[in-house]
């Protein structure tokens, strides 16, 4: 039975399913010309387009009405363009919830594990509200999040306190192919607001102008679905990194819609040592 925050645009369909392959296994499709997995160049394939696969993935396992109320991604290697990505998907139930476990693999090498759970919905989602347009909203300017095209500027120009960061998420546009979905707001909509938030701490407070190093990781976990952003949803979250050990660091957020929290995002980062040049002549 579908998923709730199914797509329902086939432009955003990236998987391939053939009758050779083995039940649970897909080929990732890559195309370039999508206007939001690749709003601008890029030389390896985005994490986001690898997280869409295993929602789709999940999403094709469903057996009952539900949301995704859980990814867990942990990234091991960069997808590069020359060869070929297959997804593959293992599904089983576990404390009432459907725990979907996905492997990202190209040229025989694991590159990528993506957790997806899938929780029931009993209840009908309320009635999508109105799209009004801005809303009076002034979006965030697109350089500053590595955006080249409007629509996809998913918030508002964040607030940046001394140990903080707020943001405003804006209305979801139906301009915004990334938007699509049945009946609940799309769990990587809001994962990836939340890595907009990421990306202007980069540009604008961190010292060192980027996330620190190599992105190894990123979740979102909701408590509840939500059928539209109407009333306003902000994401607040901390403005610094935190250690978690050898080298890791990892920043979260929660989404509110109100003053009620409905989903909190994270990332997780190496930093990575290299070689101390020899002598200032080296190349």
């Amino acid at each position: 039975m579908s998923a709730l925050d199914r797509r329902m645009d086939l432009r955003n369909a990236v998987l391939q399913y053939s009758p050779s392959d083995r039940p649970g296994v897909a080929r990732l499709i890559i195309d370039q010309r999508h206007p939001f997995f690749f709003d601008h160049p890029l030389d390896h394939v985005p994490g986001l387009l690898l997280l869409e696969g295993a929602v789709q993935a999940a999403q094709n396992c469903a057996t009952a009405p539900c949301y995704v109320s859980a990814i867990r991604a942990e990234f091991i290697q960069y997808v590069m363009f020359d060869d070929p990505v297959t997804v593959e998907t293992y599904s089983a139930e576990r404390n009432g919830r459907q725990c979907c476990k996905v492997e990202v693999h190209q040229a025989d090498k694991l590159r990528a594990r993506i957790e997806v759970e899938l929780t029931r919905q009993i209840r009908p989602l309320p009635r999508r509200a109105d799209f009004h347009p801005g809303d009076g909203l002034q979006p965030c300017e697109g350089d500053l999040l590595n955006k080249v095209r409007a629509e996809n500027v998913l918030i508002t120009t964040p607030v940046v306190g001394k140990d903080s960061v707020e943001a405003r998420l804006l209305p979801i546009s139906n301009r915004c192919l990334f938007a699509d979905s049945t009946q609940a707001v799309h769990p990587l909509y809001l994962l990836e607001s939340f890595m907009q938030v990421q990306r202007y701490l980069n540009a604008t407070a961190d010292g060192d102008h980027r996330i620190r190093d190599i992105l190894t990781g990123v979740s979102i976990e909701q408590l509840e679905p939500r059928s539209d952003l109407s009333g306003g949803v902000f994401l607040r979250g901390a403005r610094d990194f935190s250690e978690t050990g050898r080298g890791r660091l990892s920043r979260s957020a929660w989404l509110y819609a109100g003053q009620k929290p409905f989903a909190k995002c994270s990332i997780q980062t190496a930093r990575v040592k290299t070689r101390a040049k020899k002598d200032q002549g080296e190349a």
